[in-house]
């Protein structure tokens, strides 16, 4: 048997994950953090942000491939129907809760942000707008799909 740290519950010496809690028995990383990124590398890209490091060569390589696993893992999370997206991504906060005049809520969601400014960064507004495009077609069950999606972003200039 394998205890697990997290909860104390035994579980089955070929066990990867506590019954009890989901908590990972043999952790292949020894320096956990909150992310997919270890506290290593969390630490290397904020002195590189700051300017205080140059990345190892082959760096930036092996950090694309981690993004690129990450996003497959949260494509295959969205297919499994018991796992609650808006969970993982509001908590707590009920959907017809969520108050854009309430500061403490906006800092729970503004990480919602980030994966927009990500995929916007990487390819231009056009193709951001395709893939939310793309997006609806896949989410909505072929059945109920719409004959045509069209998504469109408009950016003003400020006094617009």
């Amino acid at each position: 048997m394998v205890i697990c740290e997290s909860c104390d519950t035994a579980a089955e010496p070929t066990a990867n994950y506590c019954p009890e809690c989901g908590s990972e028995l043999s952790p292949t990383r020894k320096d956990w953090s909150d992310g997919f990124l270890s506290l290593v590398d969390r630490g290397h890209i904020q002195e590189a942000i700051d300017g205080n490091e140059s990345l190892p060569e082959g760096y930036h390589d092996r950090l694309h491939e981690t993004v690129r696993h990450a996003l497959s893992d949260f494509c295959l999370l969205d297919r499994w129907d018991d796992f609650d997206n808006h969970e993982a991504l509001f908590g707590d906060i009920p959907e017809d809760k969520i108050d854009v005049d309430d500061w403490e809520e906006l800092e729970k969601i503004a990480r919602l942000t980030c994966p927009f400014r990500f995929m916007l960064n990487a390819v231009d507004i056009d193709r951001v707008g395709t893939l939310l495009e793309l997006s609806v077609l896949l989410a909505v069950p072929e059945a109920e799909q719409p004959d045509d999606v069209s998504i469109s972003i408009e950016i003003n200039a400020a006094g617009d």
